[in-house]
């Protein structure tokens, strides 16, 4: 081989080594303190794993040793990605594994992850800092500001992605400033799955049928027979109709809120509706007759039925006027027995 071809062959690998470690990623792990505050419920931390969300490719798994776990690896562009937290817990005396979910960003440097925080993150490298920084305002005035301007600033790199997760997670419900910093930001950040997800949850709540608005009926089958929201609202009375499952938590506690409701209402005028949502209809039929639900219930609702009234969670709740129109969205827990006393109590 020629001198020359030799140094070119030298200089090629040199080269290519330097860009190899200025692509090298190594993530710190420190659950110190907060392992010995869990396992004093019965949890134990054993293992993390890193996962791409968007291409579900698990990227690394590294147990974790006294207390600590270290990864290393080499990233071509900074993406978004979730830190997995793997454990076991006792739950009702039965040992069960869980996960807990922490946002992380995949980039050049030392990334260091801090579980023992109020709010576990990682920081260290640029953009998990500008992430850490943002998470740890969560209980600022300014906090909801704080975030939208910076998106702004991380409109063209991956930050924004963690950044509009939060913002969504924290606005009492997507509006249209939210779609609006969506659209400003690259297109490599507006067709990530997780943005295009918010983008049509935030566009479903906006386009939904709200206060004022006259109510849409459906129309579902069970057993043999058809149920329309018709056969009760717009009736001359007022109707509570109230989205749930058997399989919601949040929705069982809230029934017993309901009927309180319906037992002290309903002679002046109440009606009061359940209707089962994305449900086996056997299961929400059970629960209703084991906890002798009074009201009516309309079974066997699916997407399309919850898409009419821009449902994206349950439970949610509206009451409809006598004449069949929107009068409030969202009541939960004490405040359905303000607003129907405000109307019933003064008649």
């Amino acid at each position: 081989m020629k001198k020359k071809t030799i140094i070119t062959t030298l200089l090629a690998l040199v080269a290519m080594t330097g860009q190899s470690q200025e692509n090298n990623y190594t993530i710190h792990g420190d659950f110190s303190e907060i392992i010995e505050i869990v396992s004093k419920n019965g949890l134990v931390f054993d293992s993390v794993t890193i996962v791409n969300p968007e291409t579900f490719e698990k990227v690394a798994r590294q147990d974790i040793a006294n207390g600590e776990f270290t990864v290393h690896g080499i990233v071509e562009k900074p993406y978004y990605a979730q830190l997995n937290i793997w454990g076991t817990g006792e739950v009702n005396g039965e040992k069960r594994r869980t996960n807990h979910k922490i946002p992380i960003i995949i980039e050049p440097g030392n990334i260091e992850f801090n579980a023992n925080a109020r709010m576990p993150n990682a920081s260290g490298t640029p953009l998990n800092n500008v992430v850490s920084e943002a998470t740890t305002m969560d209980k600022t005035p300014d906090f909801i500001k704080a975030v939208k301007e910076l998106v702004l600033l991380h409109k063209d790199d991956v930050a924004a992605v963690p950044l509009l997760l939060l913002l969504n997670d924290n606005m009492a419900e997507p509006d249209s400033t939210l779609l609006s910093l969506i659209s400003q930001c690259g297109e490599d950040i507006q067709r990530h799955r997780y943005i295009v997800g918010i983008k049509e949850n935030a566009e479903l709540l906006l386009s939904r049928l709200n206060v004022g608005d006259m109510f849409k009926d459906f129309v579902v089958e069970y057993d043999g027979q058809q149920q329309r929201l018709s056969d009760y609202v717009g009736r001359g009375q007022y109707v509570f109709v109230d989205f749930w499952a058997s399989w919601c938590k949040p929705c069982l506690r809230e029934i017993p809120v309901v009927v309180e409701a319906y037992n002290k209402y309903k002679d002046k005028g109440l009606q009061v509706v359940g209707v089962a949502c994305n449900d086996i209809p056997e299961q929400s039929v059970k629960f209703i007759r084991e906890q002798a639900v009074p009201y009516p219930q309309i079974f066997n609702v699916g997407f399309s039925e919850m898409e009419v009234y821009g449902i994206i969670t349950i439970p949610e709740t509206i009451l409809f006027a006598p004449d069949g129109t929107i009068v409030v969205r969202g009541l939960r827990g004490g405040d359905i027995e303000r607003k129907l006393a405000e109307i019933f109590d003064k008649e």
